[in-house]
């Protein structure tokens, strides 16, 4: 809400397409891509039909995808809504496969920046993406959409796959639908789900390649590529071109490791960080002792 020259108030919204994810018998929990949704004041879930509209809370938010996890009271919901099925959870496909160009999809919610459109075509290629303490799938399509996307692409299953992320449209590709792969998803919808805070070290990076490890004797782990500026990682003495070959005692082959153990802790907790960092011409094992911090 603003007040306008004459004191009187003026009104503004903004709207997002999510999918159901998760009944936990008391609220229907919707993932939903928040970037339009951030400057809210409050949030209103409103029905296709146009009669029903129901208060929701947010549960919890990533900031590094703008995802979010929404919650309404199922109670809250019209019965004749939850007899029919007509607020269904949606199922859970998977984004892992490696073959993924070629596959049809249908992307449904907002993708033509107009509530309950539908486009439809295929995935032309999969690529990752890379962001701090976490790297996801990004799934391009060949559907022509709006820069104000939102919703969720399909399998021709019925199977969600992905979760449109406006945010992510090339300015170069026009407005083709893009979307994060929902397998790669799961620990971070999970932890939003039951409220949790998500943990933050500052690390960017990736895997080493085999022909690193065969060729050069590079160790195999998570690959630091970038280190956030006053992170808990660079503050410990983490550097780029480090190689995280642990997390406590827990072995880490990839970054992958390093992201799925990281989500298992909880900010403010202290985690023992072991190192590669090359010395002229071998690799010597460094121990950090690292605090989390919440990931803002």
């Amino acid at each position: 809400s603003n007040i306008d020259w004459f004191n009187n108030v003026q009104e503004s919204d903004s709207q997002a397409s999510g999918v159901i994810i998760a009944d936990n018998g008391k609220d229907l929990l919707i993932l939903v891509d928040y970037s339009s949704l951030k400057n809210s004041d409050s949030l209103v879930l409103d029905l296709s039909d146009g009669f029903y509209q129901i208060e929701a809370t947010l549960k919890g938010l990533d900031p590094s995808t703008n995802l979010a996890v929404v919650a309404v009271n199922r109670y809250s919901v019209p019965v004749e809504w939850m007899e029919t099925g007509g607020l269904a959870v949606a199922p859970m496909g998977s984004s892992n496969s490696r073959n993924l160009a070629g596959t049809p999809v249908i992307a449904m919610g907002s993708p033509m920046g107009i509530s309950e459109s539908i486009g439809y075509g295929m995935i032309t290629a999969s690529t990752t993406l890379s962001t701090v303490d976490r790297n996801y799938k990004l799934l391009l399509t060949d559907i022509v959409g709006s820069r104000k996307a939102s919703g969720a692409l399909f399998n021709l299953k019925g199977e969600l796959i992905g979760i449109i992320a406006g945010s992510r449209t090339n300015p170069d590709s026009g407005s083709v639908i893009n979307a994060y792969g929902i397998s790669e998803l799961k620990k971070v919808v999970e932890k939003m789900s039951n409220e949790s805070r998500l943990p933050y070290m500052g690390i960017s990076g990736g895997d080493v390649p085999s022909s690193a490890h065969i060729n050069y004797d590079v160790p195999y782990g998570a690959y630091v590529k970038e280190i956030t500026m006053d992170s808990p990682a660079m503050l410990a003495g983490v550097q780029q071109g480090d190689i995280i070959t642990a997390i406590n005692d827990n072995i880490i082959t990839s970054f992958n490791d390093y992201s799925t153990l990281l989500m298992q802790a909880e900010p403010e907790q202290t985690v023992t960080l072991t190192v590669m960092r090359q010395a002229q011409a071998e690799y010597k094992e460094m121990i950090f002792t690292i605090e989390l911090e919440e990931r803002k």
